[in-house]
């Protein structure tokens, strides 16, 4: 059994850079909505990891996948409203 402090790596071993365009609730504290939309551009929408505000020690590839689907499946309804 691991103790703690061998159990997360030093500052640096492992990164995963996130939260350069923050998703929140209005474009007064953030660059996306909750699906990934940018508030200034209509059509275009990230879906990677610089829309999380903060960052677990852990890998995010799993919840990057989620919010990515979650978003497409967002966009593929706004295609079909017209309004992408």
């Amino acid at each position: 059994m691991q103790r703690p402090e061998q159990a997360i790596a030093v500052g640096g071993w492992i990164i995963h850079e996130v939260g350069t365009t923050r998703m929140g609730a209005s474009a007064a504290d953030s660059v996306t909505d909750g699906f990934g939309k940018t508030w200034d551009v209509n059509n275009l929408v990230v879906v990677d990891g610089s829309v999380f505000t903060s960052n677990a020690h852990k890998n995010p590839t799993l919840t990057i996948m989620a919010l990515a689907w979650r978003s497409m499946d967002h966009l593929a309804d706004r295609m079909r409203k017209g309004e992408v």
